[in-house]
């Protein structure tokens, strides 16, 4: 496994910045968010991004793009999805990563649930639609398992990737800081084998960000499960710092690229 920053770890910094951060922090890959440095569109600033990317020995492995699928009932999007997947390629990403959205804003009623049927079987088609754009550019769709949306639960993110039934949907994982030790390892086992990326963190239930260091004992568990046949193929982001400064860097990347077995 491989190890990198996500940008939006750090919207109010520039790109320039963030690639030397990054390279002089020892980690080799940087996911780009489509809401504040790379808007999704912007093919020129990737193919330049990408270019100043490749002169540091960076690379780019996947692109944030944000693009929403449960904002509404209705199907506005921003803009046309294949602008998102030019984007990606003009990066050199190897996989999308969108965005399911908050739930309750799946219906314009409001529901008690997570979303209504008809929000959900839009989500699905959606979905499903979207992956197939994605694989005519030779690439893969990535969802997150991501606290308070329509893939909170395990459960529910493998009956929504049965229900897509695409072979190039896949899924960014993350503890999910509301629940425990051991529902997030009984999470991980289940949903291993689509896994690619992995954001890292070490939050406690109320969302208070604390040092990677502190965390390990989890990680360490996480990682061994994540060290499979697939290892190769996966980078582990850092997602946020514990006090949100760039200087926490260094210390984090270094905790990390310890924990992947190569200390820098």
């Amino acid at each position: 496994m491989k190890s990198g920053l996500v940008s939006v770890s750090f919207r109010k910094k520039g790109i320039k910045e963030l690639i030397k951060a990054t390279k002089e922090s020892g980690l080799e890959y940087i996911e780009w968010g489509g809401d504040v440095h790379i808007p999704m569109g912007n093919v020129k600033l990737a193919r330049e991004v990408r270019r100043l990317m490749h002169g540091a020995g960076l690379k780019c492995a996947s692109y944030g793009s944000y693009f929403g699928l449960m904002y509404h009932c209705d199907e506005h999007f921003p803009l046309p999805f294949k602008k998102v997947l030019k984007t990606a390629v003009a990066l050199g990403a190897k996989t999308v990563r969108v965005w399911l959205g908050w739930p309750r804003c799946g219906c314009k009623k409001g529901c008690d649930q997570y979303v209504c049927s008809n929000g959900y079987n839009r989500a699905v088609r959606i979905t499903k639609d979207l992956c197939r754009q994605a694989k005519k550019f030779g690439l893969t769709l990535s969802i997150e398992c991501h606290f308070a949306t329509l893939t909170d639960d395990y459960h529910d993110t493998l009956r929504f990737i049965n229900d897509v039934n695409e072979d190039n949907l896949r899924l960014y994982w993350q503890p999910n800081h509301s629940k425990g030790f051991e529902y997030n390892l009984e999470a991980l086992n289940a949903l291993r084998p689509w896994i690619t990326n992995v954001h890292v963190f070490n939050w406690d239930k109320d969302a208070k960000k604390y040092p990677l260091c502190e965390g390990t004992g989890d990680w360490k568990s996480y990682l061994e499960v994540l060290n499979d046949e697939n290892s190769e193929g996966r980078v582990c982001f850092l997602e946020f710092m514990p006090d949100g400064e760039l200087t926490s860097l260094p210390c984090e990347a270094k905790v990390l690229n310890s924990l992947l077995g190569g200390e820098k």
